[in-house]
């Protein structure tokens, strides 16, 4: 199988931002946005992980945040950077991986990783670079938000037909509209746990709430402030 990185950029080549898009409405996003408007408060700079063709980073940039947006797929990250010229907003836009960030310590107020996007990790090794990642680049007070599926136990059916595959069938094949399947790794919990305590982290918070219409699961992580 190829690697996480590998596998994300041919897929999203694929798909392009047009085809992302049809997956989601403008009502949905508005409604998204607001939330993660409410969940950063105050916070100024924000990094927009895994930021597509720039759903979010657009708007929250159009709300006077100073927004970093990277992503995985070069075509997704080119269709951001367009849609930002179109309407002379200033967003620094790059192409990398979530498991290792081109960004120094202590760099944002909040990070947001939104959209499943976290869950297209399956090695255990990736998921925990990817939280120590995001935490490192957190400023003392400073909150990440990751989110995505909700935890379902897997079914007989879903197990014999490949649905569900891998430690505890934790990963999943979604069959989507437009004739096309994805897979990603459902996280709960337990599982978002072992990842934080692996991770070092200890101020985190995981719970499920209703999202663009959605039952989503989210983790959200703080960093502890300095005296």
């Amino acid at each position: 199988m190829l690697n996480s990185a590998l596998r994300s950029r041919a897929e999203y080549a694929e798909l392009g931002a047009d085809g992302l898009a049809a997956r989601t409405t403008p009502e949905r996003d508005a409604v998204i946005v607001k939330a993660v408007e409410e969940l950063l408060a105050d916070r100024e700079s924000v990094l927009d992980l895994c930021c597509g063709y720039g759903r979010i980073a657009l708007p929250l940039r159009r709300a006077g945040k100073v927004v970093r947006a990277l992503d995985i797929s070069p075509n997704l990250i080119e269709a951001g950077r367009a849609r930002a010229a179109e309407e002379e907003l200033a967003i620094d836009w790059a192409i990398g991986s979530m498991t290792d960030l081109p960004y120094k310590w202590d760099s944002f107020d909040a990070v947001i990783c939104l959209w499943t996007a976290f869950h297209e990790l399956f090695a255990e090794d990736e998921q925990i670079s990817t939280i120590c990642e995001i935490s490192r680049v957190l400023k003392p007070g400073g909150i990440a938000i990751i989110e995505g599926p909700v935890w379902g136990p897997a079914t007989a059916a879903e197990i014999a037909n490949g649905m569900r595959q891998g430690p505890e069938h934790r990963i999943v094949t979604t069959e989507h509209d437009d004739d096309r399947s994805s897979v990603h790794f459902i996280h709960d919990e337990l599982s978002y746990g072992r990842l934080c305590a692996a991770a070092g982290i200890t101020d985190y918070k995981v719970y499920k709430r209703d999202w663009g219409g959605r039952r989503r699961l989210i983790l959200e992580i703080h960093h502890p402030t300095t005296d």
